[in-house]
């Protein structure tokens, strides 16, 4: 049994941290988060001051961008002389994504490859996640498999209706998970199997992080922070001179009905996501079974973990290892990450006395606050 499971809620903060013994006033902005019926991360976004040579950027405004898009909601802020960002500007990114990536338009590059038995000419974007997820399927040596979308289906994630499925069932459907059954010829995406079908959730909301991270560049902004559905990614300061500051949930402590905050990063120039299964789930009797599917053995992963944050230099990186780490488990987790220099974890686990521990590499320690 699998007793306890992410979903995610997603809270962003622009505020002073009051529980963290910062007095201050906290306004709370908050929105369940879902991207194409797949949960993401848990994560609590601050801004408040911190202790910091840094100088207080009086020349420059901040500006604010929100919005809803991929079934979740963004958030970008950032600092400058003038308001450059239009609010059509990001519907086009977005647009130009979603016709990509997404499994909700039948008309994306991603629907198309999955209804096509061979292969599809790729686009930018679809090459770009492709081509990054082979490379995080080989590094965790199969934990993090985009090829995975049959299992789900097959396990009823997105259904109302749950059962177990048939061993001999998920056996067969085995037969087409791989990411080594995909490859890039020329100008096309190929599979050798014609039932091999991708989910690139795990890592697509990552890449769009990083994508209007580039956008922003473009336009001559140098402090800025942008969050899609709680996957973060940093540059520069905000507008008191100071790191980001990101808090991250403690599923074992619960006040008011929620969840509450009890650790908190200080990042610059990174990215940060988190994977979860503690509000993400499907029960079948006393049985809890997480949304996250092991592409390996074909079976929701119960391994102890609950929840993984990632601090890496981009948000495609962060968002591929923390469903990577869900999957292969602490051991093999701090295994991976010893050939990882620029990566930290913080690890959220329910260990064998049942009770709910943390861990995190010393590279993740570096920006606790």
């Amino acid at each position: 049994p699998y007793l306890l499971n992410p979903g995610l809620l997603i809270r962003v903060f622009f505020c002073l941290l009051v529980s963290l013994s910062i007095p201050s006033t906290i306004t709370l902005f908050s929105n369940l988060i879902m991207l194409n019926s797949i949960p993401f991360i848990v994560a609590w976004l601050c801004f408040f001051p911190i202790t910091s040579s840094s100088p207080k950027i009086n020349s420059l405004t901040p500006f604010t961008v929100t919005g809803k898009a991929q079934g979740t909601t963004y958030l970008i802020k950032y600092l400058h002389n003038d308001s450059l960002i239009l609010k059509n500007q990001i519907d086009s990114v977005f647009l130009s994504l979603d016709s990509s990536l997404s499994l909700y338009k039948n008309y994306s590059a991603i629907s198309t490859f999955n209804q096509h038995s061979r292969g599809i000419k790729y686009n930018a974007h679809l090459f770009n996640v492709v081509q990054k997820s082979i490379y995080f399927y080989q590094l965790s040596n199969g934990a993090f498999d985009i090829t995975c979308k049959p299992l789900s289906s097959l396990w009823g994630f997105g259904k109302d209706n749950f059962e177990i499925p048939n061993p001999s069932l998920i056996k067969t459907t085995l037969e087409n998970i791989g990411s080594d059954k995909i490859s890039f010829f020329q100008d096309s995406l190929i599979k050798t199997n014609p039932s091999v079908k991708i989910d690139c959730d795990g890592i697509a909301q990552g890449y769009s992080v990083d994508v209007f991270h580039e956008f922003l560049l473009s336009k001559g902004i140098k402090n800025f922070m942008i969050e899609i559905g709680g996957e973060i990614r940093t540059l520069g300061i905000n507008e008191k001179g100071n790191k980001w500051t990101v808090g991250i949930e403690d599923p074992s402590q619960f006040l008011n009905n929620d969840f509450m905050v009890t650790k908190v990063v200080n990042i610059s120039n990174k990215a940060i996501t988190t994977s979860g299964n503690y509000r993400k789930y499907k029960k079948l009797g006393n049985l809890y079974f997480s949304h996250i599917i092991d592409p390996i053995q074909g079976r929701p992963v119960n391994n102890g973990i609950i929840s993984v944050t990632v601090i890496a230099d981009d948000a495609i990186t962060a968002d591929a290892l923390d469903n990577a780490f869900m999957v292969m488990g602490i051991e093999k987790s701090f295994q991976l990450i010893q050939v990882l220099p620029s990566v930290g974890f913080f690890i959220t686990y329910k260990n064998t006395s049942g009770m709910i521990v943390d861990t995190a590499n010393n590279y993740f320690k570096t920006y606790l606050k």
